[in-house]
């Protein structure tokens, strides 16, 4: 991510920690049972107990909470390019891992499963959003051994909220697509978003 615009995105959200503290209401990702809705289906992406999970712009690091909720015990990473969310998480769930880390910017290890949420919504200043997420997704499977998953907005809407931006789900699938042949887009919740899987890639079948 460009420096500008990690530094405005960085402020939009330590302004919000001020103001309203480290609520989950801060982090602006909709209902609760949305947010429940949007983990699950992150989830079955194949995740399962024993995995090794990044999460990319981990927040509060509320997926990893979600996933022991749930039973599923896995050796859990959180990245995010905001101080303060590190901070958070590393108080509330000191038996994870939490850094400060920038997946486009900075070098980092393999896991099984590379995922992120409600965190590439936000119309960026000083880069194409396709561009940006472009590089998301490739650096993400580059560094995968069993898949990635992202949610984003989608433009199937009748509303785009100012300074969010709304991805076509044609587009990012070729995108995927591009990356690798087995690709599967979720655009079959209730909700004003979509999630694409990228699993890891398969030479074909032999004549």
């Amino acid at each position: 991510m460009k420096e500008s615009d990690k530094a405005w995105i960085n402020q939009r959200y330590s302004q919000r920690l001020n103001e309203e503290g480290s609520t989950y209401e801060a982090l602006r990702t909709g209902p609760w049972e949305r947010r429940e809705l949007r983990f699950s289906i992150i989830r079955e992406i194949g995740i399962q107990p024993g995995d090794s999970v990044l999460d990319v712009g981990c927040g509060y690091g509320d997926f990893y909470d979600y996933l022991n909720r749930q039973g599923i015990q896995t050796n859990y990473t959180g990245f995010d390019i905001n101080p303060d969310f590190v901070s958070i998480a590393k108080e509330r769930y000191p038996e994870a891992s939490f850094e400060l880390k920038d997946i486009n910017n900075e070098t980092y290890d393999k896991y099984d499963w590379i995922i992120s949420s409600s965190c590439f919504n936000l119309a960026l200043k000083s880069q194409d959003n396709y561009e940006f997420i472009d590089e998301i997704l490739k650096s993400a499977y580059s560094h995968c051994n069993k898949g990635v998953a992202i949610d984003l907005f989608t433009d199937y809407v009748d509303f785009k909220a100012e300074n969010m931006f709304y991805y076509s789900p044609e587009k990012i699938f070729g995108m995927a697509k591009k990356i690798s042949k087995r690709v599967c887009l979720r655009h079959d919740h209730p909700m004003f978003e979509f999630c694409v899987y990228i699993y890891p890639d398969f030479q074909g079948w032999a004549k």
